[in-house]
């Protein structure tokens, strides 16, 4: 097993794993220039690391995760089940036909809308073969990839779809579309949501920021116990979960959608039916 580490400033990782055996590639200028293909797309250097990897390793299969996730279980099911004709992907988020609606919530219906309008009855190339894409197909999360050495071929595919969904939808999750979409006519898609922790709001990501550094300021990451590391995913997993909840209602606040707010409410509640503080933590939302 290889680790590779894409980063702009491996230093920092060099600093708090010195132990660790891991291959550091530079995200130079050029380089990422080479991965933008002309746009402003950033989500394009994930496809590209990933086309680069496959290149670089051929006949090796390949696991990727994004920098704002933390594992809460051994990744011993995805390490030991990369079989040709699976994949998988961080978990299904929501069918293409329901996006338009699941967007309108932030204002941001307009993304959709032109993506939908790029795909009806378009025909497109995947590996020399013409598909379609409809309202039936699923967008899946990609802050994970676990991928068979056989996908490689489909790279190429992967590159072409999200450059051509963002350039007619300017929709920020157009590489999850293209991952999503021509895994699902060549793959099974498992669910790895249950391995990895996937956040992704600011909030998230500000708390993450600060507890990492904390983290790594006060703890020599080579004694930590297995015991008490598991306790504290556990804990952060919950803590996240709920903050991602909490987020969604103070957007909802902000946008006066009260239905949305109650539903949100109600789903942080029944999450936590024991925990009385989540009741002050909706309060804190509300001024």
């Amino acid at each position: 097993m290889r680790f590779v580490i894409y980063t702009d400033n491996p230093e920092t990782f060099k600093t708090h794993l010195p132990s660790l055996n891991i291959e550091y590639v530079l995200l130079t200028e050029d380089l990422e220039w080479q991965f933008l293909k002309g746009t402003t797309f950033n989500h394009l250097k994930k496809v590209g690391v990933i086309d680069l990897t496959f290149k670089k390793y051929p006949n090796e299969h390949l696991f990727f995760v994004d920098t704002d996730t933390f594992f809460i279980k051994n990744p011993s099911k995805i390490l030991n089940l990369f079989v040709k004709g699976k994949s998988f992907l961080h978990k299904r988020e929501y069918r293409l036909g329901d996006a338009i609606s699941e967007f309108a919530v932030f204002n941001q219906a307009h993304f959709p809308l032109s993506f939908m309008k790029f795909i009806s009855g378009r025909v497109l190339k995947m590996n020399n073969e013409t598909v379609k894409f409809d309202e039936n197909d699923y967008s899946w999360n990609t802050g994970v990839l676990a991928l068979n050495s056989d996908f490689s071929s489909y790279m190429e595919d992967v590159t072409d779809l999200t450059y051509q969904f963002y350039q007619n939808s300017k929709w920020f999750v157009s590489e999850q579309l293209a991952f999503s979409l021509v895994l699902q006519k060549v793959t099974e898609i498992r669910p790895a949501n249950d391995v990895v922790f996937h956040y992704w709001g600011q909030r998230q990501k500000l708390f993450m920021d600060n507890y990492l550094d904390e983290v790594f300021t006060s703890n020599n990451f080579n004694n930590l116990e297995s015991g008490s590391t598991d306790l504290a995913l556990k804990q952060l997993e919950k803590m996240l979960s709920n903050d991602i909840i909490l987020e969604q209602i103070n957007i909802a606040l902000q946008k006066k959608d009260y239905p949305y707010f109650l539903k949100q409410s109600l789903k942080i509640i029944l999450k936590n039916p024991l925990n009385t503080s989540i009741y002050k933590q909706i309060y804190k939302e509300l001024i």
